[in-house]
């Protein structure tokens, strides 16, 4: 969880987001919801990774060995 008025904020936007993408009356689709939860991580300086939805487990552990835990990247944006 963030801390303080800006982490609530970000916080904010993306459950916005996320809520955004599931009213069916919404030019918000998954992956723009998806895309925004990413940013507004990013920018509060949290871990944010985004990976390849059909990779396995081991795909993803070896993705993770290759960036070194050091989190703030985007992995796959394939689909």
């Amino acid at each position: 969880m963030l801390d303080g008025t800006a982490g609530h904020a970000s916080e904010l936007k993306q459950q916005g987001a996320l809520e955004a993408s599931r009213d069916p009356n919404s030019t918000v689709d998954a992956q723009h919801a998806e895309e925004k939860v990413l940013h507004e991580a990013k920018a509060a300086g949290a871990a944010a990774f985004q990976f390849d939805p059909n990779a396995t487990p081991a795909e993803k552990a070896a993705q993770m060995k290759d960036v070194g835990g050091r989190g703030r990247y985007t992995l796959s944006t394939s689909r």
